[in-house]
């Protein structure tokens, strides 16, 4: 596992970004405003994030906020795979932790105790709470006791929690995710995403309670 998730940082750098500094100097700023708008000094902060174009959209973000929040402001960062679908391109399948325990099983079993079934990466400070065991085809709605246990657990050890759900227009469960977020990111492609998919998106996000989602763009098509 260990050769798996070593230097993922550098293939994501050499898949995603064509030169370094300009996406690293993108997210790094991203950082910066994170840190002005949520404090996280009486406790770690809770983002939810999701795309309405496929999850390997958010987890390139995801993984490289999640760089840029450790290196720019010495955050320790836990980023939580919360799909409920096995689909391809979400973050455990980026860094080959299909078979570990992670979110599934919490939902399932409930926490040990105040222990998270992470996987540390090689970036020291940013840690892995894979999807874990998912069911397929199962049909079992989210516990939101056991979800908000685990995030308050999660915050009480990690100054931001990153978490991937898949697009809220494809499950209602990840509706329920993204409402115990402290802030939720739907990030669209320019040129690419739909408005009439994001317009769907904001008014199921404010109608369930998600007032001011956060609109973000992070790259397009050529």
């Amino acid at each position: 596992m260990g050769n798996v998730l070593r230097n993922w940082y550098e293939r994501l750098l050499e898949n995603v970004v064509k030169t370094r500094e300009p996406a690293s100097r993108t997210y790094r700023y991203m950082s910066r405003l994170i840190e002005k708008e949520f404090d996280h000094k009486a406790g770690g902060v809770c983002l939810a994030f999701f795309s309405l174009d496929g999850d390997k959209v958010s987890s390139d973000a995801l993984l490289m906020l999640a760089y840029c929040l450790q290196t720019e402001l010495g955050s320790k960062v836990l980023v939580v795979d919360a799909r409920v679908k096995d689909s391809e391109g979400g973050i455990s399948n980026r860094l080959g932790l299909g078979a570990a325990r992670g979110y599934a099983d919490v939902q399932r079993e409930g926490l040990n105790g105040k222990h998270l079934p992470v996987t540390a990466s090689s970036v020291p400070g940013v840690d892995i709470l894979p999807a874990g065991q998912i069911t397929e085809g199962s049909k079992s709605g989210v516990d939101i006791g056991r979800l908000r246990e685990m995030l308050d657990v999660a915050r009480s050890q990690y100054q931001h929690v990153l978490v991937q759900v898949s697009s809220v227009l494809a499950d209602t469960r990840y509706m329920v995710t993204v409402a115990q977020a402290d802030a939720v990111f739907v990030l669209t492609l320019e040129n690419k995403t739909l408005m009439r998919s994001l317009d769907e998106s904001r008014k199921l996000l404010r109608a369930n309670g998600v007032m001011d989602p956060r609109v973000v763009v992070v790259g397009g098509s050529e």
